[in-house]
């Protein structure tokens, strides 16, 4: 359990560099959106599809919290991040993520845009 918004990007950056999806999924509500481009939104099944097609890459992931906007049952949460590839390249982005408050007591993602919201 996530035990405040701050913490969602390490989290997040362990369950990756775990190689276990299922750790990922457990970060995200049940209702959840993922924007894994900045444009298109998944949620449901979608959700593992975009975690496993990131995970291909293998990493590690290293994320850097910048700021996080806390309410007292919703948070905006702003990471870099970078993510070597097979191929030598580095991708990098900046999430705009949506965290809530769960019933039991923990913080998951609502909203997850590693790549931030696109106009």
């Amino acid at each position: 359990m996530i035990a405040h918004p701050n913490d969602i990007p390490a989290a997040f950056a362990a369950a990756y560099n775990s190689g276990d999806v299922e750790a990922l999924l457990a970060l995200y509500a049940e209702d959840a959106v993922f924007v894994p481009d900045g444009v298109a939104e998944v949620s449901g099944p979608g959700i593992r599809q975009a975690l496993e097609g990131f995970m291909k890459l293998e990493g590690p992931i290293e994320m850097k919290l910048e700021r996080a906007v806390v309410g007292p049952e919703v948070a905006v949460v702003i990471a870099k991040w970078s993510l070597p590839t097979p191929d030598g390249a580095v991708l990098t982005g900046t999430t705009s993520d949506v965290v809530e408050k769960q019933p039991d007591g923990g913080w998951r993602y609502t909203i997850d845009a590693p790549f931030g919201v696109k106009a």
